[in-house]
């Protein structure tokens, strides 16, 4: 499943109402997981999952003063040689 990027087009407002609903139907799937534990519940589970990082990404572009800035991990390295 393909989550578009909720930075582009959509307002801070309307990426945080995305998240509240998948926040609930996370609550009501988990629910159903703990209760049955079918492979149906467990690509629904997947999906929430993926949309709700999409939103957490999303906030960190449009409000990084009230989510925190994109995480990025870079290294670098300069390795000297003995001649």
């Amino acid at each position: 499943m393909a989550v578009p990027d909720y930075s582009v087009g959509f307002t801070r407002a309307e990426v945080e109402e995305i998240l509240r609903v998948h926040k609930a139907e996370l609550k009501k799937t988990l629910a159903q997981w703990g209760d049955g534990g079918t492979s149906v519940v467990k690509r629904r589970l997947d999906e929430v999952h993926a949309v709700i990082a999409a939103c957490q990404d999303a906030l960190r572009k449009l409000a990084p003063e009230v989510y925190g800035r994109t995480r990025r991990a870079a290294q670098s390295r300069v390795a000297r040689i003995a001649l």
